[in-house]
């Protein structure tokens, strides 16, 4: 009797056990045994959960922060785990689009910006130190936008849409950032931040009554939000100033900061082949980016090529899918015994906040500090069982296509793959990158090739030392490989 009132519980606990399990990131053991693990996201939007997730953001990462019929500006969430914290959890990723001939009305960030025009063409003026640089940009194009700067721009072309993906580097919040209007536009927002301050003050600053203040400032003419419509000749009218020298509309002559807009594509690939190439702009080549210790790559892959595996030393690389819908990427990353414990912890706290047991969470609160600092301890003092487990990596891997934000911490080994649909392009921002270098593990400038025979005959079992050599030296193609798919045939001889 007991069996049969316990049957349908039973069968509901199975039900949502396996649920569980297919909502959660799935660990391969036939790994676990080798000191590694894989981790696989269970879809290719890169859901939050499981322990990779801060490596990869998919389009439900992103919020509307303006909309209109004729464009919008979406902002990705916040780099706030504690693995990418310390490293970019003052930056934000974000994607514009404009609908031909649409016009961004002036405002100004609390954020320094770095925009690449991933498609279109457009007029951007900047009103900054006392004077206007109107550019004209265009498909490739980097431009820096220092915080502060008055910035308004518009599509200029008559069918194709203006699309910028951006990196934000707050400056007064970290991690977050404000947009300024000076001019309002009535009902709908923005507001102009001119309308809080008191009628005594504006009267005075402006030398103006208040009601003219509010008629130029607070037009409800537009009522459209700050993206709207420009008719033609007032796009031709703001184009006729524009350059791409560094001058124009009022400019004095071009400055050592390099404001201008630099041609990513334009110039030639800093390595190519028949896999794949990518282009750079770097410190040395654009003075505020030096200033913000940042690069900025786009890595163009053939399809069905690969990235050969490597890591950066110093830097922590942004990478945004501009181009492709089928590629992935897979990365090595320690079990850092750290990051698992926080994990642990996040998942406990809720469970009692959820059960409403508040002595509970006190007393395990207490517990955890105490935990925290014997782990300070143990780090320390440079051993532990704990300092045992980080010898151990997991396989980290997600499905990417367009608007997927990956991140790639120094030192981690990763690779991007290509699938057989297309190309897959990716813009990357390197935070931290004035004395970076990248280490290849794989291909013709492999670091292994570096090795000297006594440290070969040292690290290499006896037996598999001419092996070895085969090995390292087996991929003559350097920087961009054939792909898994391509590769088929070599494991089949």
């Amino acid at each position: 009797m007991k069996s049969a009132v316990r049957s349908p519980w039973l069968v509901l606990a199975i039900v949502l056990s396996l649920c569980l399990s297919l909502s959660f990131a799935s660990w391969d053991a036939e790994d676990v045994g080798r000191g590694s693990r894989r981790w696989q996201e269970g879809g290719d939007e890169g859901r939050s959960g499981g322990s990779g997730r801060p490596y990869h953001f998919g389009q439900e990462s992103y919020r509307e922060w303006a909309k209109s019929r004729h464009g919008h500006f979406k902002v990705l969430e916040r780099f706030d785990h504690e693995l990418l914290r310390g490293s970019i959890g003052d930056y934000r990723v974000a994607y514009l689009d404009a609908a031909p001939r649409a016009f961004l009305q002036p405002s100004h960030h609390d954020a320094d910006e770095i925009a690449f025009v991933r498609e279109g063409e457009g007029v951007l003026v900047l009103l900054r130190n006392g004077k206007r640089e109107s550019f004209c940009i265009r498909e490739g194009d980097v431009i820096v936008i220092p915080a502060g700067s008055i910035v308004y721009s518009a599509n200029t072309h008559r069918s194709k849409w203006l699309r910028v993906v951006m990196l934000i580097n707050p400056v007064s919040t970290p991690g977050r950032f404000q947009e300024f209007f000076l001019i309002g536009s009535g009902d709908e927002r923005p507001q102009s931040f001119l309308s809080v301050f008191s009628d005594e003050v504006i009267q005075a600053a402006l030398n103006t009554r208040r009601e003219d203040v509010d008629r130029v400032f607070e037009s409800k003419s537009k009522g459209e939000g700050e993206i709207y419509e420009a008719s033609e000749e007032q796009i031709r009218e703001l184009s006729r100033s524009c350059s791409r020298g560094g001058r124009g509309g009022g400019g004095s002559g071009s400055e050592k900061e390099d404001i201008q807009p630099r041609s990513l594509t334009g110039e030639k690939p800093r390595y190519s082949n028949k896999h794949g190439r990518f282009h750079q702009i770097t410190g040395d080549q654009c003075h505020h980016l030096r200033k913000l210790d940042m690069d900025v790559t786009l890595v163009n892959i053939t399809r069905g090529s690969m990235t050969a595996l490597k890591y950066t030393t110093r830097s922590t690389r942004i990478y945004v899918v501009v181009e492709g819908r089928d590629g992935y990427f897979e990365m090595a990353c320690p079990h850092i015994s750290s990051s698992g414990r926080s994990e642990r912890r996040e998942h406990e706290q809720e469970r009692e906040r959820e059960h409403g047991q508040g002595r509970r969470s006190e007393e395990r609160e207490r517990e955890q500090g105490r935990g925290r600092r014997s782990e300070e301890r143990e780090q320390e003092q440079g051993h532990g069982r704990e300092q045992e487990k980080s010898r151990g990596y997991r396989q980290v891997r997600a499905q990417i296509k367009v608007g997927s934000v990956i991140v790639l911490p120094a030192g981690h080994p990763a690779t991007f793959v290509a699938g057989n649909d297309g190309n897959l392009a990716l813009l990357s921002f390197g935070v931290g990158a004035n004395n970076d270098e990248e280490v290849f593990v794989t291909g013709g400038n492999s670091v292994l090739k570096q090795l000297d025979e006594a440290a070969k005959a040292l690290a290499f079992p006896q037996q598999a030392r001419e092996l070895a050599d085969r090995v390292i030296r087996a991929q003559p193609e350097s920087v961009f490989v054939a792909g898994p798919q391509q590769q088929r045939r070599v494991a089949d001889m």
